[in-house]
């Protein structure tokens, strides 16, 4: 069993050594100073494993008439809003940014 576990700490450590630099900002909650540096298809990755999520809980929590989130044609609008606040807010997350767009589209008017 000891033997198992040193095997497979070693693999882990293999798997996370090899992994590029950048998949730590693919998961987790990117800053704002590495989200410039991430590419448009890793930024939109990110932006709908993060909004889909938030979104379905918005949805269930309020009960909107129409869920505005579901009919974009893509994320492009949300990668763009994110990519500005970045610009202007450096020292914050991606999230601040993605909850704030997520907000602005589907506030009741």
């Amino acid at each position: 069993m000891k033997r198992y576990f040193s095997r497979l700490i070693l693999s882990l450590g293999l798997a996370f050594a090899i992994c590029p630099l950048h998949a730590q900002h693919l998961f987790g909650n990117p800053e704002c100073f590495g989200w410039q540096s991430l590419d448009d298809k890793q930024k939109t990755l990110w932006l709908n494993a993060f909004l889909v999520p938030l979104n379905l809980t918005n949805v269930a929590r309020k009960k909107p008439v129409e869920d505005v989130f579901t009919k974009l044609a893509s994320l492009d609008p949300a990668r763009i809003y994110v990519d500005n606040f970045c610009l202007l807010h450096v020292e914050s997350m991606a999230s601040v940014g993605a909850i704030q767009y997520l907000e602005a589209l589907t506030a009741e008017k």
